[in-house]
């Protein structure tokens, strides 16, 4: 009697190798992928640290809008307490901060990283403009941190800032409870 076992029946040979070869060309995917991903997380990095400067830079200046330190009455004083966060024109200084993802670069130590900011605050209009430049390769960056001529890139943010909780002229009440005794 000629019967087949189908329970008992092994891959054929020509099965395997579709298999090994799917598998080959899954893995030769993957590893492309994985080698794009760790050749574009630099930049990315330092794009996104460029990013959290300048809205760092636009929540002072909301915060700048909102603040009434004084308890003069006139709003000339309110405005000068406000100049921490929002000096009219222009100003420039940099931020600074750490590259720790040093593998892409071929570093061992974190790398310094010098972002220059300027911000523009136009108090007529009430816009506040932030300019972060930042490198476009991170593994470029001199020694101490300063972005060589032709990696700069930019990140540019620009908001009107709302009013101000507290107009100038206006009188200031506050009423405060009297705390409760325990």
């Amino acid at each position: 009697m000629d019967s087949i076992r189908t329970a008992e029946r092994g891959f054929s040979l020509l099965e395997l190798l579709v298999c090994v070869g799917m598998l080959a060309a899954a893995s030769a995917a993957t590893a492309g992928a994985l080698a794009a991903i760790a050749r574009n997380a630099g930049p990315s990095a330092t794009r996104d640290a460029a990013l959290m400067v300048a809205q760092n830079a636009l929540v002072r200046a909301r915060a700048a809008i909102a603040y009434a330190s004084s308890s003069a009455l006139d709003g000339p004083a309110l405005l000068r307490d406000r100049s921490w966060g929002l000096v009219p024109g222009a100003t420039q200084y940099v931020a600074g901060g750490e590259l720790r993802a040093a593998t892409p670069c071929g570093a061992t130590e974190p790398r310094p990283l010098r972002l220059p900011v300027t911000t523009a605050y136009d108090p007529a209009t009430e816009r506040f403009s932030v300019v972060v430049t930042y490198p476009r390769d991170p593994c470029a960056l001199s020694s101490d941190g300063t972005i060589p001529p032709g990696q700069a890139r930019t990140v540019s943010l620009t908001e009107t800032l709302p009013p101000s909780a507290y107009p100038p002229g206006q009188t200031v009440y506050r009423d405060v409870p009297t705390p409760a005794r325990m």
